[in-house]
Protein backbone atom coordinates (compact mmCIF):
# COMPACT_ATOMS: atom_id res chain seq x y z
CA UNK A 1 0.00 0.00 0.00
CA UNK A 2 2.88 2.37 0.57
CA UNK A 3 3.65 4.92 3.22
CA UNK A 4 0.59 6.99 2.47
CA UNK A 5 -1.91 4.11 2.52
CA UNK A 6 -4.27 5.68 0.03
CA UNK A 7 -4.58 7.22 -3.45
CA UNK A 8 -1.66 9.40 -4.47
CA UNK A 9 -1.41 11.84 -7.37
CA UNK A 10 0.54 10.72 -10.41
CA UNK A 11 2.24 12.75 -13.09
CA UNK A 12 0.97 12.77 -16.68
CA UNK A 13 2.50 10.12 -18.89
CA UNK A 14 5.38 11.67 -20.86
CA UNK A 15 4.64 9.62 -23.97
CA UNK A 16 1.03 10.77 -23.94
CA UNK A 17 2.15 14.40 -23.72
CA UNK A 18 4.50 13.88 -26.65
CA UNK A 19 1.66 12.34 -28.65
CA UNK A 20 -0.52 15.36 -27.91
CA UNK A 21 2.19 17.76 -29.05
CA UNK A 22 2.75 15.75 -32.22
CA UNK A 23 -0.99 15.74 -32.91
CA UNK A 24 -1.10 19.51 -32.41
CA UNK A 25 1.71 20.07 -34.92
CA UNK A 26 -0.06 17.74 -37.33
CA UNK A 27 -3.28 19.73 -36.98
CA UNK A 28 -1.51 23.01 -37.68
CA UNK A 29 0.19 21.55 -40.78
CA UNK A 30 -3.05 19.99 -42.05
CA UNK A 31 -5.02 23.19 -41.55
CA UNK A 32 -2.48 25.44 -43.24
CA UNK A 33 -1.92 23.08 -46.18
CA UNK A 34 -5.67 22.69 -46.61
CA UNK A 35 -6.25 26.44 -46.66
CA UNK A 36 -3.45 26.90 -49.19
CA UNK A 37 -4.85 24.16 -51.46
CA UNK A 38 -8.38 25.59 -51.42
CA UNK A 39 -7.11 29.09 -52.21
CA UNK A 40 -4.89 27.74 -55.02
CA UNK A 41 -7.38 25.23 -56.42
CA UNK A 42 -10.92 26.23 -55.37
CA UNK A 43 -12.35 23.65 -57.82
CA UNK A 44 -11.50 20.92 -55.28
CA UNK A 45 -14.70 21.82 -53.43
CA UNK A 46 -18.11 22.87 -54.63
CA UNK A 47 -18.23 25.36 -51.74
CA UNK A 48 -14.66 26.59 -51.19
CA UNK A 49 -15.65 29.08 -48.50
CA UNK A 50 -17.03 26.35 -46.25
CA UNK A 51 -13.90 24.29 -46.87
CA UNK A 52 -11.70 27.21 -45.80
CA UNK A 53 -13.66 27.49 -42.56
CA UNK A 54 -13.32 23.74 -41.96
CA UNK A 55 -9.55 23.75 -42.47
CA UNK A 56 -9.22 26.78 -40.20
CA UNK A 57 -11.14 24.89 -37.49
CA UNK A 58 -8.72 21.96 -37.82
CA UNK A 59 -5.74 24.29 -37.37
CA UNK A 60 -7.35 25.89 -34.32
CA UNK A 61 -7.91 22.51 -32.64
CA UNK A 62 -4.13 22.43 -32.14
CA UNK A 63 -4.66 24.98 -29.38
CA UNK A 64 -6.93 22.54 -27.55
CA UNK A 65 -4.37 19.75 -27.99
CA UNK A 66 -1.65 21.87 -26.39
CA UNK A 67 -3.68 23.69 -23.72
CA UNK A 68 -6.16 21.07 -22.41
CA UNK A 69 -5.13 20.40 -18.77
CA UNK A 70 -6.90 17.02 -18.65
CA UNK A 71 -7.17 14.22 -21.19
CA UNK A 72 -10.97 14.16 -21.00
CA UNK A 73 -11.07 17.72 -22.37
CA UNK A 74 -9.71 16.44 -25.66
CA UNK A 75 -13.22 15.29 -26.54
CA UNK A 76 -13.81 18.98 -27.39
CA UNK A 77 -10.99 18.80 -29.94
CA UNK A 78 -12.45 15.62 -31.42
CA UNK A 79 -15.87 17.19 -31.81
CA UNK A 80 -14.36 20.29 -33.48
CA UNK A 81 -12.43 18.15 -35.96
CA UNK A 82 -15.56 16.15 -36.73
CA UNK A 83 -17.60 19.33 -37.27
CA UNK A 84 -14.93 20.47 -39.74
CA UNK A 85 -15.73 17.29 -41.66
CA UNK A 86 -19.33 18.49 -42.04
CA UNK A 87 -17.99 21.50 -43.98
CA UNK A 88 -15.22 19.76 -45.94
CA UNK A 89 -16.92 16.45 -46.81
CA UNK A 90 -20.58 16.75 -45.81
CA UNK A 91 -21.19 19.80 -48.00
CA UNK A 92 -19.06 18.50 -50.88
CA UNK A 93 -19.41 15.93 -53.64
CA UNK A 94 -18.83 12.19 -53.39
CA UNK A 95 -15.16 12.49 -54.31
CA UNK A 96 -11.99 11.53 -52.47
CA UNK A 97 -9.62 14.47 -52.79
CA UNK A 98 -6.41 15.52 -51.11
CA UNK A 99 -8.59 17.58 -48.74
CA UNK A 100 -10.45 14.41 -47.72
CA UNK A 101 -7.16 12.67 -46.92
CA UNK A 102 -5.93 15.67 -44.92
CA UNK A 103 -9.11 15.62 -42.84
CA UNK A 104 -8.69 11.91 -42.13
CA UNK A 105 -5.09 12.53 -41.02
CA UNK A 106 -6.34 15.18 -38.58
CA UNK A 107 -8.97 12.83 -37.13
CA UNK A 108 -6.51 9.92 -36.82
CA UNK A 109 -3.88 12.07 -35.09
CA UNK A 110 -6.42 13.07 -32.46
CA UNK A 111 -7.48 9.46 -31.86
CA UNK A 112 -3.87 8.36 -31.41
CA UNK A 113 -3.16 11.27 -29.05
CA UNK A 114 -6.01 10.07 -26.81
CA UNK A 115 -4.61 6.54 -26.63
CA UNK A 116 -7.24 5.05 -28.96
CA UNK A 117 -10.29 6.57 -27.26
CA UNK A 118 -13.16 7.83 -29.43
CA UNK A 119 -15.79 10.14 -27.90
CA UNK A 120 -19.39 9.40 -28.85
CA UNK A 121 -20.15 12.96 -30.04
CA UNK A 122 -17.10 13.17 -32.28
CA UNK A 123 -17.77 9.69 -33.69
CA UNK A 124 -21.39 10.55 -34.55
CA UNK A 125 -20.37 13.84 -36.18
CA UNK A 126 -17.84 12.00 -38.35
CA UNK A 127 -20.50 9.49 -39.43
CA UNK A 128 -22.94 12.32 -40.16
CA UNK A 129 -20.35 14.12 -42.29
CA UNK A 130 -19.78 10.93 -44.30
CA UNK A 131 -23.52 10.27 -44.68
CA UNK A 132 -24.53 13.73 -45.95
CA UNK A 133 -23.22 13.32 -49.55
CA UNK A 134 -24.94 9.93 -49.81
CA UNK A 135 -28.22 11.41 -48.58
CA UNK A 136 -27.91 14.40 -50.91
CA UNK A 137 -27.14 12.39 -54.08
CA UNK A 138 -29.16 9.29 -53.21
CA UNK A 139 -26.39 6.95 -54.37
CA UNK A 140 -22.95 5.65 -53.42
CA UNK A 141 -20.00 5.35 -55.79
CA UNK A 142 -17.10 2.91 -55.34
CA UNK A 143 -14.52 5.60 -54.59
CA UNK A 144 -16.58 7.09 -51.78
CA UNK A 145 -17.48 3.61 -50.43
CA UNK A 146 -13.75 2.91 -49.94
CA UNK A 147 -13.45 6.11 -47.91
CA UNK A 148 -16.39 5.03 -45.73
CA UNK A 149 -14.84 1.63 -45.02
CA UNK A 150 -11.47 3.17 -44.09
CA UNK A 151 -12.95 5.75 -41.75
CA UNK A 152 -15.39 3.42 -40.00
CA UNK A 153 -12.57 0.88 -39.61
CA UNK A 154 -10.46 3.53 -37.88
CA UNK A 155 -13.25 4.31 -35.40
CA UNK A 156 -14.00 0.67 -34.62
CA UNK A 157 -10.37 -0.47 -34.32
CA UNK A 158 -9.24 2.35 -32.06
CA UNK A 159 -12.19 1.94 -29.72
CA UNK A 160 -11.50 -1.78 -29.23
CA UNK A 161 -7.74 -1.64 -28.69
CA UNK A 162 -7.85 -2.36 -24.96
CA UNK A 163 -10.38 -5.18 -25.37
CA UNK A 164 -8.21 -6.88 -28.00
CA UNK A 165 -5.16 -6.77 -25.75
CA UNK A 166 -7.12 -8.24 -22.86
CA UNK A 167 -8.33 -11.01 -25.15
CA UNK A 168 -4.68 -11.75 -25.92
CA UNK A 169 -4.04 -11.94 -22.20
CA UNK A 170 -6.84 -14.43 -21.57
CA UNK A 171 -5.63 -16.65 -24.42
CA UNK A 172 -2.05 -16.51 -23.16
CA UNK A 173 -3.16 -17.43 -19.67
CA UNK A 174 -4.96 -20.53 -20.96
CA UNK A 175 -2.24 -21.66 -23.36
CA UNK A 176 1.02 -20.51 -21.74
CA UNK A 177 3.47 -23.24 -20.78
CA UNK A 178 6.33 -21.05 -19.58
CA UNK A 179 6.92 -18.09 -17.31
CA UNK A 180 8.28 -16.16 -20.31
CA UNK A 181 4.94 -16.25 -22.14
CA UNK A 182 2.99 -15.28 -19.03
CA UNK A 183 5.47 -12.48 -18.45
CA UNK A 184 4.96 -11.14 -21.95
CA UNK A 185 1.16 -11.18 -21.68
CA UNK A 186 1.16 -9.69 -18.20
CA UNK A 187 3.52 -6.93 -19.28
CA UNK A 188 1.21 -5.89 -22.12
CA UNK A 189 -1.91 -5.99 -19.97
CA UNK A 190 -0.39 -4.16 -17.03
CA UNK A 191 0.48 -1.26 -19.28
CA UNK A 192 -3.06 -1.16 -20.65
CA UNK A 193 -4.84 -1.60 -17.31
CA UNK A 194 -7.09 1.32 -16.62
CA UNK A 195 -5.72 3.61 -13.92
CA UNK A 196 -8.11 4.73 -11.26
CA UNK A 197 -8.82 8.41 -10.91
CA UNK A 198 -6.22 9.51 -8.39
CA UNK A 199 -5.70 12.44 -6.16
CA UNK A 200 -8.20 14.56 -4.28
CA UNK A 201 -9.19 18.20 -4.00
CA UNK A 202 -6.52 18.74 -1.39
CA UNK A 203 -3.74 16.87 -3.17
CA UNK A 204 -2.65 19.82 -5.30
CA UNK A 205 -1.60 22.69 -3.09
CA UNK A 206 -2.32 26.24 -4.16
CA UNK A 207 0.73 28.21 -5.25
CA UNK A 208 -0.34 31.34 -3.39
CA UNK A 209 0.03 30.06 0.16
CA UNK A 210 0.59 32.85 2.64
CA UNK A 211 4.07 33.04 4.15
CA UNK A 212 2.84 32.74 7.78
CA UNK A 213 0.86 29.59 6.90
CA UNK A 214 3.82 28.04 5.06
CA UNK A 215 6.14 28.89 7.95
CA UNK A 216 3.78 27.18 10.39
CA UNK A 217 3.64 24.11 8.18
CA UNK A 218 7.43 23.99 8.02
CA UNK A 219 7.60 23.96 11.81
CA UNK A 220 4.94 21.22 12.02
CA UNK A 221 6.80 19.13 9.43
CA UNK A 222 10.05 19.54 11.36
CA UNK A 223 8.29 18.22 14.48
CA UNK A 224 7.02 15.18 12.55
CA UNK A 225 10.48 14.46 11.19
CA UNK A 226 11.73 14.64 14.76
CA UNK A 227 9.18 11.97 15.71
CA UNK A 228 6.65 14.24 17.46
CA UNK A 229 3.09 13.57 16.33
CA UNK A 230 4.11 10.62 14.14
CA UNK A 231 2.84 7.15 15.00
CA UNK A 232 3.01 3.87 13.11
CA UNK A 233 0.06 1.52 12.78
CA UNK A 234 -0.04 -1.91 11.16
CA UNK A 235 -2.42 -3.79 8.89
CA UNK A 236 -2.45 -7.60 8.54
CA UNK A 237 -1.52 -9.36 5.31
CA UNK A 238 -3.50 -12.61 5.34
CA UNK A 239 -2.70 -15.98 3.81
CA UNK A 240 -5.98 -17.13 2.26
CA UNK A 241 -4.68 -20.69 1.94
CA UNK A 242 -5.00 -21.31 5.67
CA UNK A 243 -6.54 -18.09 7.04
CA UNK A 244 -3.50 -17.08 9.10
CA UNK A 245 -1.79 -13.72 9.32
CA UNK A 246 1.32 -13.93 7.15
CA UNK A 247 2.73 -10.47 7.86
CA UNK A 248 1.89 -6.90 8.85
CA UNK A 249 2.44 -3.69 6.92
CA UNK A 250 3.61 -0.63 8.85
CA UNK A 251 1.77 2.58 7.89
CA UNK A 252 2.30 6.18 8.98
CA UNK A 253 -0.31 8.23 10.84
CA UNK A 254 -0.02 11.90 11.79
CA UNK A 255 -1.40 13.86 14.75
CA UNK A 256 -4.32 16.02 13.60
CA UNK A 257 -3.37 18.65 16.18
CA UNK A 258 -0.49 19.60 13.86
CA UNK A 259 -2.96 20.46 11.11
CA UNK A 260 -4.20 18.26 8.29
CA UNK A 261 -3.97 14.68 9.53
CA UNK A 262 -3.84 13.15 6.05
CA UNK A 263 -0.60 11.30 5.23
CA UNK A 264 -1.05 12.49 1.66
CA UNK A 265 -0.91 16.11 2.85
CA UNK A 266 2.33 15.69 4.77
CA UNK A 267 4.16 13.67 2.13
CA UNK A 268 3.10 16.16 -0.54
CA UNK A 269 4.31 19.04 1.62
CA UNK A 270 7.58 17.25 2.37
CA UNK A 271 8.09 16.73 -1.37
CA UNK A 272 7.55 20.44 -2.02
CA UNK A 273 9.97 21.48 0.72
CA UNK A 274 12.67 18.98 -0.18
CA UNK A 275 12.15 16.96 3.03
CA UNK A 276 10.61 13.80 1.57
CA UNK A 277 13.69 11.71 2.33
CA UNK A 278 13.79 12.87 5.96
CA UNK A 279 10.08 12.15 6.48
CA UNK A 280 10.40 8.67 4.98
CA UNK A 281 13.32 7.92 7.29
CA UNK A 282 11.33 9.13 10.28
CA UNK A 283 8.59 6.66 9.35
CA UNK A 284 11.21 3.95 8.83
CA UNK A 285 12.59 4.54 12.32
CA UNK A 286 9.13 3.97 13.81
CA UNK A 287 8.59 0.89 11.66
CA UNK A 288 11.91 -0.64 12.71
CA UNK A 289 10.89 -0.22 16.35
CA UNK A 290 7.79 -2.27 15.56
CA UNK A 291 9.93 -4.83 13.75
CA UNK A 292 11.85 -5.50 16.95
CA UNK A 293 8.58 -6.09 18.85
CA UNK A 294 6.62 -8.06 16.23
CA UNK A 295 4.87 -11.33 17.19
CA UNK A 296 7.01 -14.42 16.79
CA UNK A 297 6.86 -15.94 13.33
CA UNK A 298 5.35 -12.83 11.72
CA UNK A 299 6.98 -10.56 9.14
CA UNK A 300 6.73 -6.78 8.98
CA UNK A 301 6.67 -4.76 5.75
CA UNK A 302 8.21 -1.27 5.79
CA UNK A 303 7.73 1.24 2.98
CA UNK A 304 10.41 3.21 1.17
CA UNK A 305 10.79 4.80 -2.23
CA UNK A 306 13.70 3.35 -4.20
CA UNK A 307 15.81 6.56 -4.16
CA UNK A 308 15.48 6.85 -0.36
CA UNK A 309 16.32 3.17 0.07
CA UNK A 310 19.56 3.68 -1.87
CA UNK A 311 20.61 6.62 0.31
CA UNK A 312 23.54 5.92 2.64
CA UNK A 313 21.64 7.14 5.72
CA UNK A 314 18.75 4.76 5.02
CA UNK A 315 21.08 1.83 4.39
CA UNK A 316 22.84 2.56 7.68
CA UNK A 317 19.49 2.46 9.52
CA UNK A 318 18.58 -0.87 7.95
CA UNK A 319 21.98 -2.46 8.61
CA UNK A 320 21.72 -1.36 12.26
CA UNK A 321 18.24 -2.80 12.72
CA UNK A 322 19.30 -6.30 13.69
CA UNK A 323 21.91 -7.95 15.85
CA UNK A 324 24.44 -8.37 13.07
CA UNK A 325 24.18 -12.16 13.12
CA UNK A 326 23.16 -14.23 10.08
CA UNK A 327 19.39 -14.23 9.66
CA UNK A 328 18.82 -11.36 12.10
CA UNK A 329 16.69 -9.45 9.55
CA UNK A 330 14.52 -12.43 8.70
CA UNK A 331 10.91 -11.24 8.68
CA UNK A 332 11.76 -7.73 7.41
CA UNK A 333 10.09 -6.91 4.09
CA UNK A 334 11.28 -3.73 2.37
CA UNK A 335 8.47 -2.49 0.18
CA UNK A 336 9.12 -0.12 -2.73
CA UNK A 337 6.64 1.19 -5.28
CA UNK A 338 6.78 0.15 -8.93
CA UNK A 339 6.84 3.86 -9.85
CA UNK A 340 10.11 4.60 -8.01
CA UNK A 341 11.81 1.47 -9.36
CA UNK A 342 12.09 2.99 -12.84
CA UNK A 343 15.71 3.33 -14.06
CA UNK A 344 17.16 2.12 -10.76
CA UNK A 345 16.69 -1.64 -10.86
CA UNK A 346 20.32 -2.71 -11.33
CA UNK A 347 21.66 -0.42 -8.63
CA UNK A 348 18.86 -1.45 -6.30
CA UNK A 349 19.49 -5.14 -6.87
CA UNK A 350 23.13 -4.75 -5.84
CA UNK A 351 22.36 -2.60 -2.79
CA UNK A 352 19.77 -4.98 -1.37
CA UNK A 353 21.97 -8.10 -1.51
CA UNK A 354 23.72 -7.54 1.89
CA UNK A 355 20.29 -7.16 3.49
CA UNK A 356 19.02 -10.27 1.73
CA UNK A 357 21.99 -12.18 3.09
CA UNK A 358 20.71 -11.37 6.58
CA UNK A 359 17.15 -12.51 5.80
CA UNK A 360 15.41 -9.36 4.55
CA UNK A 361 13.15 -9.58 1.49
CA UNK A 362 12.06 -7.08 -1.15
CA UNK A 363 8.48 -6.34 -2.22
CA UNK A 364 7.31 -4.29 -5.21
CA UNK A 365 4.15 -2.30 -4.45
CA UNK A 366 1.44 -0.87 -6.75
CA UNK A 367 1.90 -3.52 -9.44
CA UNK A 368 -0.26 -2.75 -12.47
CA UNK A 369 -0.44 1.01 -11.94
CA UNK A 370 1.37 1.28 -15.27
CA UNK A 371 4.83 2.62 -14.55
CA UNK A 372 7.43 0.02 -15.55
CA UNK A 373 7.40 -3.39 -17.20
CA UNK A 374 7.44 -6.71 -15.42
CA UNK A 375 10.88 -7.51 -16.83
CA UNK A 376 12.35 -4.50 -15.06
CA UNK A 377 10.53 -5.27 -11.82
CA UNK A 378 11.64 -8.87 -11.63
CA UNK A 379 15.26 -7.97 -12.37
CA UNK A 380 15.55 -7.09 -8.65
CA UNK A 381 14.19 -10.56 -7.69
CA UNK A 382 11.49 -9.47 -5.23
CA UNK A 383 9.98 -11.96 -2.83
CA UNK A 384 6.58 -10.26 -3.09
CA UNK A 385 4.58 -8.51 -5.79
CA UNK A 386 1.70 -6.38 -4.48
CA UNK A 387 -1.17 -5.71 -6.87
CA UNK A 388 -2.33 -2.11 -7.11
CA UNK A 389 -5.77 -1.69 -5.58
CA UNK A 390 -7.12 -0.43 -8.93
CA UNK A 391 -6.80 -4.02 -10.22
CA UNK A 392 -8.55 -5.52 -7.20
CA UNK A 393 -11.45 -3.11 -6.74
CA UNK A 394 -14.55 -4.65 -8.35
CA UNK A 395 -12.59 -7.62 -9.72
CA UNK A 396 -15.55 -9.92 -9.07
CA UNK A 397 -17.52 -8.16 -11.82
CA UNK A 398 -14.67 -7.37 -14.25
CA UNK A 399 -13.41 -10.28 -16.34
CA UNK A 400 -10.56 -8.26 -17.85
CA UNK A 401 -9.07 -7.45 -14.45
CA UNK A 402 -9.60 -11.04 -13.45
CA UNK A 403 -7.68 -12.23 -16.52
CA UNK A 404 -4.75 -9.96 -15.67
CA UNK A 405 -4.64 -10.94 -12.00
CA UNK A 406 -4.91 -14.63 -12.90
CA UNK A 407 -1.97 -14.33 -15.31
CA UNK A 408 0.12 -12.52 -12.70
CA UNK A 409 -0.76 -15.19 -10.13
CA UNK A 410 0.50 -17.89 -12.52
CA UNK A 411 3.65 -15.94 -13.30
CA UNK A 412 4.47 -15.27 -9.65
CA UNK A 413 4.24 -18.99 -8.85
CA UNK A 414 6.66 -19.86 -11.64
CA UNK A 415 9.29 -17.33 -10.56
CA UNK A 416 8.90 -17.95 -6.83
CA UNK A 417 7.23 -14.69 -5.76
CA UNK A 418 4.26 -14.32 -3.43
CA UNK A 419 1.45 -12.23 -4.91
CA UNK A 420 -0.49 -9.90 -2.60
CA UNK A 421 -3.88 -8.40 -3.49
CA UNK A 422 -4.28 -5.02 -1.78
CA UNK A 423 -7.49 -3.11 -1.23
CA UNK A 424 -9.85 -6.07 -0.71
CA UNK A 425 -13.00 -4.43 0.66
CA UNK A 426 -15.82 -6.90 -0.04
CA UNK A 427 -16.47 -10.60 0.41
CA UNK A 428 -16.97 -10.94 -3.35
CA UNK A 429 -13.52 -9.48 -4.07
CA UNK A 430 -11.97 -11.80 -1.51
CA UNK A 431 -13.58 -14.89 -3.02
CA UNK A 432 -12.54 -13.89 -6.53
CA UNK A 433 -8.85 -13.31 -5.76
CA UNK A 434 -8.78 -16.64 -3.92
CA UNK A 435 -10.31 -18.32 -6.98
CA UNK A 436 -7.68 -16.74 -9.22
CA UNK A 437 -4.88 -18.20 -7.10
CA UNK A 438 -3.67 -15.10 -5.22
CA UNK A 439 -2.19 -16.44 -1.95
CA UNK A 440 -2.04 -13.25 0.15
CA UNK A 441 -4.63 -10.51 0.64
CA UNK A 442 -4.84 -7.23 2.49
CA UNK A 443 -7.67 -4.76 2.92
CA UNK A 444 -10.40 -3.22 5.03
CA UNK A 445 -12.65 -6.27 4.65
CA UNK A 446 -10.17 -8.34 6.65
CA UNK A 447 -8.80 -5.73 9.05
CA UNK A 448 -8.23 -2.00 9.14
CA UNK A 449 -4.87 -0.50 10.12
CA UNK A 450 -4.56 -0.16 13.87
CA UNK A 451 -2.15 -0.17 16.81
CA UNK A 452 0.08 -3.22 17.07
CA UNK A 453 -1.11 -5.88 16.58
CA UNK A 454 -4.65 -5.90 15.07
CA UNK A 455 -6.43 -9.20 14.45
CA UNK A 456 -8.72 -10.16 11.60
CA UNK A 457 -12.28 -8.95 11.34
CA UNK A 458 -14.42 -11.77 12.82
CA UNK A 459 -17.06 -11.43 10.08
CA UNK A 460 -14.47 -11.92 7.32
CA UNK A 461 -13.07 -15.19 8.63
CA UNK A 462 -15.74 -17.54 7.24
CA UNK A 463 -14.95 -16.22 3.74
CA UNK A 464 -11.34 -17.24 4.20
CA UNK A 465 -11.89 -20.83 5.10
CA UNK A 466 -14.33 -22.65 7.33
CA UNK A 467 -15.16 -23.49 10.93
CA UNK A 468 -11.85 -25.29 11.54
CA UNK A 469 -9.82 -22.32 10.35
CA UNK A 470 -12.15 -20.02 12.26
CA UNK A 471 -11.12 -21.76 15.46
CA UNK A 472 -7.44 -21.60 14.45
CA UNK A 473 -7.75 -17.84 13.91
CA UNK A 474 -9.39 -17.37 17.28
CA UNK A 475 -6.48 -19.17 18.96
CA UNK A 476 -3.99 -17.10 16.96
CA UNK A 477 -5.75 -13.87 17.91
CA UNK A 478 -5.53 -14.80 21.58
CA UNK A 479 -1.80 -15.49 21.22
CA UNK A 480 -1.20 -12.15 19.52
CA UNK A 481 -3.19 -10.24 22.13
CA UNK A 482 -0.90 -11.67 24.80
CA UNK A 483 2.07 -10.22 22.93
CA UNK A 484 0.58 -6.74 22.62
CA UNK A 485 2.31 -4.11 24.75
CA UNK A 486 0.29 -2.78 27.66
Amino acid sequence: MGLIDGPVPIESDARLLRARRTAALTRIAVGLVGVALIIGEPQLLSQPTLGLVGMAIIALTAIVQLAAPRLVWLSVEESLSASAGLLIIGCGPQRVTVLTILWLVAVASGVLARGGRVHWLGRNLVLLALALPIIRYGSLNAEYAALLVATIGLLLTSGRLTSELNLLLRQARLQAESAETLLFAGDIASRMAERRERGSAGAVRAAAVSLPARSEERRALARLIGGEGLTMVVQPIVDVRDGTIHAYEALARFDQRLGDGSPLHWFTLAEELGERDALERACLAGALELFAKRPAGRSLSVNLSAPVLLDDLTMSMLHSAGTGRPGDLEGLIIEITEETLVAGDMQLGQAIEPLRARGAQLAVDDMGAGYSGLRQITSVHPGYLKLDRSLVSGIDSDSERGALVGALAGYSKQVGCLLVAEGVETEEELREVRRLGVPLVQGFYLARPGPAWPVLDRDARPSLSGDAIHELLAAEAAAIEVLQPA
